[in-house]
């Protein structure tokens, strides 16, 4: 049920720090009559820019955040409080982000009306100033939302989609992660979308339906934010820009379309800078026809996307901005012109939270008309008590059509998955034949109550779900559980990677998220025809993991077709204790070779022997190793925490290797030298992945069964991580 509220329109004059200015009938606001712009109390760090649970209630002086109605938008039109000063219980609300309705008739917002409760949904109606609260989880978050067609609104939210799953947690800040849904603006029909390992956040609609957001892709190395399309559905999830190399910045946020293809973005670091950053100018490929028809090298695509930075000068990463240039918080494009103008928000300064929080002060955003021709900001608002943010001119505009996807009810509640022709990939070039299948895994982040770190080498929890063999034209096909985050690898017949996914997907309860190729062009037309590939004429693999979450949450079985996650002191101790820790014993030698670690400020030195025992690693080893518990076997097989090592400008001699690399177990050395054996379609010990002997039968030692080689495969190629999901030290885990 709504709760409606009612609110006495009142028309205040604020005098602090307006800046001066006057008519602009014939400039680019000249058919804007008013802007509806955010102020909210000022504040210093918001964590990384996907963080949204900061909250100020009131300025020092008593104000709280507002929603104002500039009337000319000038720097002297008449500012009214449109939201929320006279409503009963809204004394200390808080408004993170609002829209606007179509017909400008409306608006909604984010709010939080005390310290003690979530953000939740609201309806403002401006012929009278009423407010109606949207039914919603009260327990959970819901930020960012924007109208959609049909009566419908999209938000992102920390609501949890996957019935008995903790909601993902950052990889950093380990906030709990924002994900897509939408619900209708009378508070029925909630749908939540498919879960990110990490967030996704600042959805906004763009003229051909879709809804472009900004994701924080992490895994391994990967760790920026980039730009989404998806459907309004939440399904058919496409890249749109950031992604292989194509953006000057870690992150790219709060994209707002200028004309068809062409975007105006925030790009900055992805922490320490107050969601704040450069202003990029993003074009997807200019669209070009040809007798009706878009040519394929210009469609838009992230492939053929191009940027102009706007605003010279303004860093994209974490480095201090200079005085007069500072850093942009938002922009609205008020025209497609070449050097289009725009009304922004921006604050002067250095606008790097540890610099303003060493000197006491907080960011001070106001709003002003960018000429981005001449480089010329034209002051227009700005309360020196409040981040003035988010202007957005008062005005209709056009719906939209509304966008949706097929869902197939024949898959019971999971999504399938696949390709139609795994060899075709714009990142690889494949032998011919020589990949066998592809392997498919969850992600999973600290939420299941594990350490901050499931390893030294930065990468997630990760879960096996199974296999699914390339059919002879090159297709292949699964259905796996809906709504999880999942990665991709292609293997050969020894199962061993030759490519990984670099990022993490999702799809829908029903969705066919299939695709031309392993990471195919992104300019080039893919039809999918069902039938007319041999994996749809045989049907998809189903996965293991694809019936229910208990199935996924702690194996028992670490067989080749059962193992799901590998956990380091249950699955691979036992094969070093039988097998290895007769030679390899922590003994100085040709069979345990040392290194040091120094540190050159103080002369403290400490020194490392290879050992593949289970014992405790030393307390001076588990600050350089992440863990008390990772075991000796565990830092001589996948080294030191070296974000630990360049942090503490600490240097390392003697023989340092890493036996086994992430995401590589084919170019581990671990791997090459005991030279593991065919595992697919059937296990093979006599067919082995490289020339000669294994390590194994060198040393005369019993060989590691099929199995077992597998084991220490996945925990390589699946990031070498210690924890898994069989092996969770924490309570309550579920």
């Amino acid at each position: 049920m709504k709760t409606t509220l009612a609110l006495g329109l009142s028309l205040v004059t604020l005098t602090g720090g307006v800046g001066c200015g006057g008519d602009d009938s014939s400039g680019p606001l000249g058919n804007v009559d008013s802007l509806i712009i955010l102020q909210r109390p000022k504040r210093n760090d918001m964590g990384d820019i996907f963080q949204y649970t900061s909250y100020v209630p009131k300025t020092p002086a008593g104000a709280n955040a507002r929603l104002v109605k500039l009337e000319p938008p000038t720097a002297d039109g008449t500012q009214t409080t449109i939201c929320c000063d006279n409503i009963p219980g809204f004394e200390n609300v808080d408004i993170s982000g609002y829209d606007i309705s179509f017909d400008a008739k409306q608006i909604v917002f984010a709010g939080k009306l005390s310290a003690n409760t979530k953000y939740g949904l609201f309806l403002l109606t401006l012929s009278d100033g009423s407010v109606e609260q949207i039914p919603t989880d009260p327990g959970r978050d819901y930020n960012s939302p924007i109208f959609l067609p049909g009566d419908k609104i999209m938000f992102t939210t920390n609501a949890i989609v996957e019935p008995g799953a903790p909601q993902h947690v950052d990889e950093y800040e380990r906030g709990t992660t924002l994900q897509l849904g939408r619900i209708g603006t009378d508070g029925s029909g909630e749908e939540l979308g498919p879960r990110n390992l990490s967030h996704r956040t600042f959805p906004t609609l763009v003229s051909d339906g879709r809804v472009m957001f900004t994701q924080w892709d992490h895994l391994g190395t990967a760790n920026a934010g980039h730009l989404m399309f998806a459907n309004q559905d939440m399904q058919a999830l496409r890249e749109g820009f950031g992604k292989e190399g194509t953006s000057p910045s870690n992150s790219t946020l709060k994209a707002q379309e200028i004309a068809p293809g062409r975007f105006v973005a925030i790009a900055t670091s992805r922490n320490r800078t107050i969601q704040a950053g450069a202003l990029l100018d993003i074009r997807l490929g200019e669209v070009v026809t040809t007798d009706g028809d878009v040519t394929a090298a210009e469609k838009q695509t992230e492939q053929n996307a191009t940027y102009k930075e706007l605003t010279p000068g303004v860093p994209m990463d974490m480095t201090p901005s200079a005085e007069t240039v500072g850093r942009y918080y938002d922009a609205f494009p008020l025209n497609a012109k070449a050097k289009p103008d725009l009304v922004v928000s921006w604050a002067d300064g250095p606008v790097e939270s540890g610099v303003l929080g060493s000197a006491g002060l907080e960011a001070n955003f106001g709003v002003f008309l960018l000429d981005t021709a001449n480089n010329q900001r034209r002051p227009i608002l700005d309360d020196p008590a409040m981040w003035d943010i988010f202007p957005r001119p008062l005005q209709t505009r056009t719906a939209p059509p509304v966008t949706g996807s097929a869902t197939d009810t024949n898959l019971g509640g999971k999504t399938m998955i696949g390709s139609m022709d795994v060899y075709k990939s714009s990142l690889k070039t494949f032998d011919a034949g020589s990949i066998y299948g592809v392997r498919v895994s969850e992600g999973f982040s600290s939420e299941e109550g594990f350490p901050e770190m499931f390893g030294t080498t930065m990468f997630e929890g990760m879960a096996t779900l199974g296999v699914a063999p390339v059919r002879a034209d090159g297709s292949w096909l699964a259905t796996v559980p809906a709504n999880v985050p999942l990665r991709v690898q292609t293997i050969d017949k020894f199962g061993l990677a030759s490519f990984s996914e670099p990022v993490w997907f999702s799809g829908r309860a029903g969705e066919s998220r299939v695709c031309g190729g392993c990471h195919e062009s992104r300019s080039e037309t893919v039809n999918i025809n069902p039938g007319v590939t041999d994996a749809f004429q045989i049907g998809p693999t189903p996965m293991y993991g694809d019936v229910v979450r208990e199935n996924r949450k702690s194996m028992t079985d670490f067989s080749r077709d059962k193992i799901m996650g590998v956990a380091w002191n249950k699955v691979l101790q036992p094969m070093f204790d039988a097998k290895c820790i007769s030679c390899h014993n922590g003994t100085p030698g040709a069979a345990n070779p040392s290194y040091t670690v120094t540190d050159p400020m103080t002369g403290t030195a400490v020194t490392w022997t290879f050992d593949l025992r289970g014992t405790q690693i030393p307390a001076a080893f588990a600050e350089l190793g992440g863990d008390p518990a990772f075991t000796a076997s565990y830092l001589s097989m996948a080294g030191l925490d070296m974000q630990a090592i360049e942090e503490g400008d600490l240097m390392v001699s003697g023989t340092y290797k890493v036996y086994l690399n992430p995401e590589d177990a084919r170019g581990s050395l671990a791997i090459t030298k005991l030279n593991p054996p065919q595992q697919f379609p059937t296990q093979n010990a006599s067919v082995r992945a490289f020339p000669g002997a294994g390590h194994m039968a060198a040393v005369g030692g019993p060989d590691l069964t099929p199995d077992e080689y597998y084991a220490l495969i996945l925990a390589a190629d699946n990031g070498v991580s210690f924890y898994a999901r069989e092996n969770n030290p924490g309570l309550d885990r579920y």
